[in-house]
Parts: structure tokens; C-alpha cells; sequence
């Protein structure tokens, strides 16, 4: 059973409430205060450690990311890109960075700046490690200048940095051809620099460019030093016959620049400040150069000139002298005639001067055309046609001197080989349409004709009939000799003679009647022929006798 529960009594006081005051300071406000102090440090810090923002320009933004894209300089960080948004003009990218504020005085107008991607070039691969982590943007911190905030980006990275030991130097050339910035530069087939600027001349008659040579290469670069093109395959079908030349395999895709220094290079002088080096198309070019001063002159050829052309070497017994400059063709109005002037160029320094009589430069070419000196267009190479201009010692030629009465001095010349045999066949067959053929021919059917009627005549019978004779004579006589008897040697001998000289008559007069083309005219002299050794047999007998009468009794023996 349940009990009503106790009620207290109503007359039991209420305890009153004990209030204590706090203390002024509590730890507890310590907490805020912290975070107060290190919210406005790192307030400080990162205004003391933000630099200014810039504004690059680009024309694209491929591979760039906001709020990711870093800024590096020598791979550590110094930005980061916070916008990319496109111009008014939709032309171009801006690209908005916030700077570290250790390169804010590095910001000047010689500052550079690039997109670093993954770049295959020949003989160089760079980029690499933005295959994983994505492109970044390079920078090369400027030296002086005005603080700037807006800069122009580069496609592409510098061909050299700034802190690399070498020196820049500047050419000149008439075209670019395959260089560009980047392309090699060449010293004895060795790489020593590259190049770092090509631009057009302000007057647009070349092209200027900025090479760097790298240390300690860049000591061979001298004042007589020359320069030239060495892009691609120099490939040269000349008098002197085929010719290829490049320097490497990376010059031969890219282009590139070689260079070497005429005379002594341990006695040349290093280059000027300001001196601007020509840049030649070629190595010749450049060999060219080297001789400075030239003697001009003009040849005549009465020839065709065909396979001659500018650039053609000039030489003296096989060394070249010189070049031809220029050919054209000049016609007379009031003549009506053409003339064909070759400038040729003659180099004097090509030519070592040995001997004790000093003559004057201006009377040496004089005195050597008076000995023979002869200019002669010659074909230096079958296979192509081209021509070149000898130059040679002739004695034989006619004296001439150096005529002065036209724009250059004036060399004579002679035909070519090729010119004199087709003169020389030329007069040949002249010589031979002269011949009176017609006449000849008539002269040749009328002795025919003669022939012919006297095959028939006496006067040949009778010839004949007497050749007879003198032989029937002679086999008389060597039947008597056989005989044997000493006094009929000298009746022997007569009658001999006697045959002899019927015979030779004989004969005279078949040769007046036939003439000595004709087969009758021919046995003849065959059987003239054999009875002249029978003659001298008989002579040689009888020379026997004279000498060994005896033989007549006891033979000939063995006569001692």
C-alpha cells in the first residue's frame, strides 16, 4: 500500500544566494589576443613578402593555368599567375602575376619573360619535366632601367642567358636565308655560339644579326676574322668540278654560321666595339675577301661566250688571279654591230713579287702583254659547259699592247683551242671548194676517152712487140753465157745493153700511150723491173769473169 509522500513544513526558511564578483583578467582573452596578433603578423608578412603585379602579354595561353602557373628564374619560384583574360582587341593574352618582392627591383625594361613547354629542336631538348608538372613561365631578371608593370612575353626561350661568359658580335648580311635566331655558330667545325638576334637594317638594304660566341672561343674572333653563310648543303658543279661542303648535319636543317680569320691570327687584333663583320653567302666569298684591292679590266672574245658567267675564275697557269666580275652586251647603233665586254677583276695580292728590279705596279701588266700575255676563254668542265678565263704567256702571238681608250683597260685576247681547230677545218674546206673539180673531172674522162682508142693503136703493138724482142735477145744471150766461152763474154755483154736499151725504149713508149695509171702500163713496168735484175745479174757475172777468168775452164768453186 502505497504512503502519501512527506511535505516539508512550510515554516522551513529559504537559503538565500552567495554572489562573488570576477576577476578584471581572465586567461581566457588570451586566446582572441593570439589570434588577433598572429592574424596581423602574417598580415605583415605577407605584405612585406608580396611584390608588385604585373601584366605579361602573350598571344596564347596554352598550358598556363591561374591560381597554378609559377614563375621561375633558375628553377625557383618567384610568381604566380592569379588571371589570364584576353585583350579588347581579342588579340592577344594578358596574363596577370603576383611577384615575390626579392625580384621587384628586377622588373626593369631588359626583363624577359617565356612560356617554358616541352621543345624538340635539333641538337637541343628542353622542357621535359612540363610533360608531368605542366607548363611554367620562365624569366631572366633585368640589370637596369625603370621599374616596369607590363612586359611582352616571348614564344620562346632566349638563345643565351645573360650570365653566360662570352661575347656578342654583329654581321651584316644581304639576306637572311635559312638563319634564325637560335642557329649555330661554327669555329673550325666546332660549335661556339649561337645565334641571338636577326632583324631587318633600318635603310631595308640587308639584314642585321647578333651573334654570341662563348667563352673562351670568342678570343679567336679578330679583326681580319670573316664570316660567312654556312646553311644547308653548299653544293658547287664548277670548273674545278664537284664541291660539297656543310659543316654539321644541324647546320644543314637549321642553318648556321662559320667563321676563320685570314693571315696570322697571333699577330691580328681584337675586334672594335663597334665593328659590324660581313656576313658572305659562302666560304669563296669570304676566301675572296681577303684581297681587298683589285685591278680591273675588259676582254673582247671574238667567240661566243656561252658557259662564261660572273663568278668565273680568272687564273695564270692553273692559279687563280681573279674573277670575272660581269659580262653584257653592248650594241652599236651606228655600226650596227654587237660587242660583248667581259670585266674581269685581278687580284695583285694573289701574286708574290721575287727579284731585285722593283718595277712599278702600273707598268707590270703593260710589260707582261708586251712578252705574250694573252687572255683565252678555255672549258673548265665537260660536263656542265662552264667556261673560264686563262690567262698565259704566248710568244708566238703578235705584239699588242693594252688599249685605254674604253671604260677599263683593255687585255687582247685569242681564239680558244676549240675556235682554232674549227678555223683551221674552216680554211680546209675553203681551200677545197676552190679546187677546180670540174675541170679536173673533164681532164680525167678525156684521158679515158684516149685510152680506150689506143688499146687499138699501132704505136702499142709496135711497144709490145719490142718488149718481145728484147726479151727473146736476152734468153739468147744468157744461152751463150751458159755456153761457156771466155770471147763471147763481151759480145755477151753488148748485146745485154742493146736489149737493155730496146727494152727502155719499149717501155717509154707504152708509158707515152697509156700513162702510168693504166694495167697495161702496169705489167709493163713489171716485166721492166725483172728484166732490169736479170741486167744487173748478168753485170754482176760478167764483174765475176773479169776477176776469175779461170771459172770459164774449172767452174766457180771454191774461190778463195
Amino acid at each position: 500500500m502505497n504512503q502519501p509522500p512527506i511535505e516539508p513544513a512550510v515554516d522551513e526558511p529559504i537559503p538565500e544566494p552567495e554572489i562573488q564578483r570576477a576577476k578584471r583578467f581572465s586567461i581566457v582573452w588570451l586566446i582572441p589576443l593570439l589570434a588577433v596578433l598572429i592574424g596581423g603578423w602574417l598580415a605583415v608578412k605577407a605584405i612585406r613578402e608580396t611584390g608588385p603585379t604585373i601584366t605579361i602579354v602573350f598571344k596564347s595561353a596554352e598550358g598556363l593555368v591561374p591560381g597554378k602557373t609559377e614563375i621561375k628564374y633558375k628553377d625557383v619560384t618567384v610568381g604566380k599567375v592569379q588571371r589570364i583574360q584576353l585583350s579588347e582587341d581579342l588579340a592577344q593574352v594578358l596574363v596577370t602575376a603576383a611577384m615575390s618582392r626579392e625580384v621587384a627591383v628586377h622588373l626593369t625594361q631588359d626583363t624577359l619573360f617565356w612560356i617554358v613547354r616541352a621543345r624538340v629542336a635539333v641538337g637541343e631538348v628542353s622542357g621535359i619535366s612540363t610533360l608531368l608538372s605542366g607548363a611554367y613561365i620562365g624569366m631572366m631578371p633585368g640589370r637596369s632601367g625603370k621599374v616596369l608593370h607590363r612586359f611582352e612575353g616571348n614564344e620562346k626561350p632566349p638563345a643565351i642567358f645573360r650570365d653566360t661568359p662570352g661575347q656578342q658580335f654583329n654581321l651584316r648580311a644581304e639576306q637572311l636565308g635559312s638563319l634564325d635566331i637560335g642557329s649555330p655558330v661554327y669555329y673550325r667545325q666546332v660549335k661556339v655560339g649561337r645565334v641571338t638576334n636577326a632583324d631587318m637594317a633600318e635603310d631595308g638594304t640587308g639584314v642585321l644579326l647578333e651573334i654570341f660566341v662563348e667563352a673562351p672561343y670568342h678570343h679567336q674572333v679578330k679583326q681580319s676574322s670573316r664570316f660567312y653563310n654556312a646553311s644547308g648543303l653548299d653544293m658547287k658543279i664548277g670548273t674545278d668540278g664537284v664541291r660539297i661542303d656543310t659543316p654539321s648535319l644541324a647546320s644543314l636543317l637549321v642553318g648556321g654560321i662559320s667563321f676563320f680569320t685570314a693571315g696570322d691570327i697571333k699577330t691580328s687584333s681584337p675586334p672594335a666595339a663597334n665593328q659590324i663583320f660581313t656576313l658572305y653567302d659562302n666560304r669563296d666569298a669570304a676566301n675572296a675577301a681577303t684581297f681587298s684591292y683589285r685591278e680591273y679590266y675588259l676582254l673582247y672574245f671574238e667567240e661566243t661566250v656561252r658557259g662564261l658567267a660572273a663568278g668565273a675564275p680568272v687564273d695564270f697557269y692553273g692559279i687563280k688571279i681573279g674573277e670575272v666580275v660581269s659580262i653584257r652586251l653592248l650594241f652599236d647603233q651606228d655600226t650596227l654591230t654587237f660587242r660583248i665586254p667581259v670585266l674581269i677583276a685581278i687580284e695583285p695580292d694573289r701574286i708574290e713579287l721575287a727579284g731585285e728590279l722593283a718595277i712599278p705596279e702600273y707598268q707590270v701588266m703593260e710589260k707582261l702583254v708586251g712578252k705574250g700575255l694573252r687572255a683565252q676563254q678555255r672549258t673548265g668542265n665537260l660536263l656542265t659547259g662552264q667556261s673560264y678565263v686563262s690567262m698565259r704567256i704566248q710568244p708566238e702571238a703578235e705584239p699588242q699592247v693594252i688599249r685605254t681608250d674604253d671604260v677599263y683597260p683593255v687585255l687582247p685576247t685569242i681564239p680558244n683551242t676549240v675556235e682554232e681547230i674549227t678555223a683551221t677545218v674552216k680554211r680546209l674546206l675553203d681551200r677545197f671548194n676552190n679546187l677546180p673539180m670540174e675541170e679536173t673531172l673533164a681532164d680525167i674522162r678525156e684521158a679515158a676517152r684516149q685510152v680506150k682508142d689506143m688499146t687499138g693503136s699501132k704505136t702499142l703493138k709496135s711497144a709490145i712487140d719490142n718488149i718481145d724482142q728484147s726479151f727473146a735477145e736476152f734468153r739468147k744471150v744468157t744461152s751463150d753465157l751458159n755456153g761457156g766461152t771466155l770471147p763471147k763474154i763481151n759480145g755477151m755483154l753488148d748485146q745485154a745493153r742493146e736489149s737493155l736499151a730496146r727494152g727502155e725504149e719499149a717501155l717509154a713508149t707504152a708509158n707515152t700511150v697509156l700513162g702510168e695509171g693504166a694495167p697495161i702500163a702496169y705489167n709493163l713496168n713489171r716485166m721492166l723491173l725483172e728484166l732490169q735484175d736479170a741486167a744487173r745479174a748478168v753485170e754482176a757475172l760478167a764483174d765475176y769473169l773479169e776477176r776469175h777468168p779461170d771459172a770459164i775452164v774449172f767452174g766457180k768453186g771454191n774461190q778463195e
